[in-house]
């Protein structure tokens, strides 16, 4: 997520080397952020492309459900040379209202389900599975605990999707911070009959660089994923 200065900052970096990089995404909220979708556009055709929002209404912005901003999702269709398609979903829901969250999953799902399958998908972003009512010195395995039982968490799993990373734990928000704090709260997608599988890693990146400044407030989530169709 970022604004359009931001993103094409990335963009700028991602194509020093080569220019094979493009990024996709509208306007989420007045903050002017963007949950873009990037791809090598060498590698993947664009076949559609479009956000909706977590409201009553869907194609339009605007906060729901106690929201304390407008939250969306963008979604891509993308194809590669042999015509497989492959579909990602991004979605930033908000913090700290607990009863959006609630509520933006059912918007997802439906959402998936106008076009695709949910095994076609791979659904990433930001879950914010925060409980509401914490406060700073909360034990770091009672907010982990909690975030694993967050009704938005299980709703994904009520869905069919597993958390590609499998290995504990791991709180993803830094606060600019030098060690993660709280729950998991990024994550990648993929459900237990997906066309996707993991092939190789997965993991989350702590970096930062050597005057330990971190280049987001969350840490970077990777999955390795190929089509085993």
């Amino acid at each position: 997520e970022g604004t359009t200065s931001q993103l094409n900052n990335i963009l700028d970096d991602l194509n020093e080397s080569s220019k094979c990089w493009s990024w996709i995404g509208k306007e989420a909220d007045e903050l002017h952020a963007i949950n873009a979708i990037f791809y090598r556009h060498d590698l993947l055709s664009l076949i559609s492309s479009e956000t909706f929002w977590f409201n009553e209404h869907r194609t339009t912005a605007g906060p729901a459900w106690g929201a304390k901003h407008s939250c969306a999702c963008t979604w891509a269709h993308l194809e590669d040379a042999t015509r497989q398609s492959i579909i990602i979903f991004n979605v930033h829901l908000d913090y700290p209202s607990q009863n959006a969250r609630h509520h933006s999953i059912p918007v997802l799902i439906s959402e998936i389900n106008k076009n695709y399958n949910v095994n076609q998908v791979i659904v990433t972003g930001d879950f914010n599975n925060w409980p509401e009512d914490v406060e700073g010195t909360t034990p770091i395995q009672q907010l982990i605990i909690l975030g694993q039982h967050a009704s938005e968490i299980q709703q994904m799993k009520q869905a069919g999707f597993i958390d590609t990373y499998q290995h504990g734990e791991t709180p993803t928000f830094n606060g600019f911070r030098s060690a993660g704090y709280g729950p998991k709260i990024d994550f990648v997608w993929i459900t237990s009959n997906s066309i996707y599988r993991i092939h190789g890693e997965t993991k989350i990146d702590d970096y930062h660089d050597q005057d330990g400044f971190f280049p987001s407030d969350h840490f970077p989530v990777y999955a390795d994923l190929v089509v085993s169709v």
